[in-house]
């Protein structure tokens, strides 16, 4: 006989059930600081020797899906205490983990294992999230939930942890703050936010659609109300931030694309359709940088930079240069938006000196003071017959002595 499961729930049977479970769920015991613990320093480690797999060893290991499940489930029922319980557990994992990852990273800054210059790829690839990072950890909150009210699906556990990633980008907010990078430890910290929230409106809404009797007491319940519309208005607040990364990452390979484009024709034009660069023996391009304004610099133009080499310095002219940004931006210009790019030439004057062209009595000790050019000769010399005899690291002072003319004797 089937069994109604929105009437066990309003008889209490399954809610019980639920509540035993996500209890235990909520504790902060010793198996959870201790995996907290191992989480943290297998995510710091592998974030700083760039190893993909590692990060992925410690998102499986990390609990903190626990708590933030048990999260969803007390919202729904309007349970402030067990609420109250499940934040607690994971704002102390939240600290633990952001102390390790600061410690590990002050000593590995010391070391020149943490270079900001120069970070890793795991590192590069959690300061700079967007609305795509918002819909993963959507998507993984509502299976996360899914898999614990259905203990069928809990083969699924390990993917679903890997999905989630919340322990990865604090570290990375731990190892930016060790290093003062204010800016990246914002972004990493965007990044757990929205992995966060994300994780929590989609469980939310899958038990909502899973237990009926949930349902019904998220739209009749004020203490249920209040929780949830508080998580839902954060997340709309972080889709701000994540929204306006998303843009400027569109905007970055858009711009990429451009000017791989633009260097082409620039260099084509320059090359093949002006006297200027193109029959002229004193002038070659040596190559094209850019100076290109990012998504929140778009009110400035874009600086194209020549490098030329030249043999006389007076070419290109100014008025040559100002020709050539014209017909550029007629070129271009149209087809980027009515974007205006202003032409800088950078000239790298060359003179060429062959051999025959020193004169017979030309002082080379005047050009190079510091090398006893005779001594050099008979070292070399000796050098080539196999002599025994060792060099050892030069005495100024004493190959002064001995360079000074003798003085004839009585």
């Amino acid at each position: 006989m089937a069994i109604n499961q929105n009437h066990l729930l309003e008889e209490g049977h399954r809610l019980d059930e639920l509540h035993r479970s996500y209890d235990k769920d909520a504790e902060l015991n010793e198996p959870f600081i201790v995996l907290t613990l191992g989480a943290g320093l297998i995510a710091t480690l592998g974030l700083l020797a760039n190893n993909s797999a590692v990060v992925i060893g410690a998102m499986v290991v990390a609990p903190w899906i626990m708590p933030l499940r048990t999260t969803v489930f007390a919202i729904l029922v309007g349970d402030w205490r067990l609420l109250r319980n499940a934040s607690q557990t994971l704002a102390i994992g939240f600290v633990i983990t952001t102390l390790l990852a600061l410690c590990i990273g002050l000593m590995a800054g010391t070391r020149g294992l943490l270079l900001l210059d120069k970070l890793p790829d795991e590192i590069i690839g959690r300061l700079n999230p967007n609305l795509i990072d918002l819909a993963i950890a959507l998507v993984a909150g509502a299976m996360a939930t899914y898999a614990k009210v259905r203990p069928s699906t809990v083969s699924s556990m390990a993917g679903t942890a890997i999905a989630v990633a919340l322990v990865p980008p604090v570290c990375v907010m731990g190892l930016m703050i060790a290093g003062a990078a204010w800016g990246k430890a914002e972004g990493s910290g965007l990044l757990f936010a929205a992995n966060l929230f994300g994780i929590l409106i989609g469980g939310l809404t899958v038990l909502a659609i899973r237990e009926p009797y949930l349902r019904s007491q998220l739209l009749r319940s004020r203490r249920t109300k209040i929780p949830f519309i508080s998580a839902l208005a954060l997340s709309v607040i972080i889709t701000i931030p994540l929204h306006k990364r998303f843009v400027a990452k569109l905007y970055d390979e858009r711009s990429d694309l451009a000017k791989e484009r633009i260097e082409f024709i620039i260099s084509d034009f320059l090359e093949n359709k002006t006297l200027t660069f193109g029959a002229n023996e004193s002038l070659a391009l040596n190559g094209i940088s850019f100076d290109w304004p990012n998504f929140w610099e778009q009110g400035r133009s874009p600086v194209v930079k020549l490098v030329v080499r030249v043999t006389n310095p007076k070419t290109p002219s100014y008025k040559q240069v100002q020709i050539i940004q014209d017909k550029i931006n007629n070129l271009i210009g149209s087809e980027m938006n009515n974007l205006e790019f202003q032409i800088q030439v950078q000239r790298l004057q060359m003179s060429i000196v062959e051999g025959d062209e020193v004169p017979d009595n030309y002082d080379y000790d005047d050009e190079l003071p510091w090398v006893d050019l005779e001594r050099e000769v008979e070292l070399t010399e000796q050098s080539n017959k196999g002599t025994d005899r060792q060099i050892t690291g030069h005495n100024p002072s004493q190959e002064a002595q001995q360079r000074q003319p003798r003085k004839p004797g009585p």
